[in-house]
């Protein structure tokens, strides 16, 4: 079988900064962009595919929705194996909109399971989220959405071509 583990990450326009420096005395001042509107948020499947390690995501310059998980799942089976996808109990994935579209994604052979609640570090896909946000995307602050979606997008493009090679 395929496994998958989801998650949905949020980006905004100024990341934060790990470290700086000033003169002793000084005070470091950081640029910052205002969020509203203004935000990216990644859905993300990291996992094993075909004896494979396997990262697949969509970037949205809005918030995300049950909708958005549904079409994700739909297109995340390669139909030759069962394909089980491990997710937390956020909204978007226990809502009405997922447990109504249950049988179809069984049909398509995607699996649901929930992990307990409150229970983030079970989730294999958290990892990735840090290693995308501290070292994949290396400028901390993105004047338009459109640079912040194409910087996302770079980030976890260029993960998953690092991953591709070990």
């Amino acid at each position: 079988m395929d496994l998958f583990f989801l998650d949905e990450c949020g980006f905004a326009p100024t990341q934060p900064t790990g470290y700086s420096w000033t003169l002793r005395g000084s005070r470091k001042l950081i640029a910052h962009e205002a969020t509203k509107g203004r935000r990216a948020n990644a859905l993300v499947a990291y996992g094993i595919r075909d004896g494979q390690r396997a990262l697949r995501f969509t970037v949205k310059g809005r918030s995300l929705t049950s909708a958005d998980v549904f079409d994700f799942l739909r297109v995340l089976p390669t139909g030759k194996r069962p394909c089980v996808v491990v997710l937390d109990n956020v909204n978007i994935h226990t809502s009405r909109f997922i447990r109504q579209r249950r049988r179809h994604l069984r049909k398509l052979g995607v699996r649901l399971f929930f992990l307990p609640v409150y229970s983030p570090e079970l989730n294999e896909v958290e990892p990735v989220f840090g290693v995308v946000k501290s070292y994949e995307m290396p400028r901390r602050s993105y004047p338009t959405l459109a640079e912040l979606l194409a910087a996302v997008r770079s980030a976890f493009t260029s993960y998953r071509n690092r991953m591709r090679k070990k």
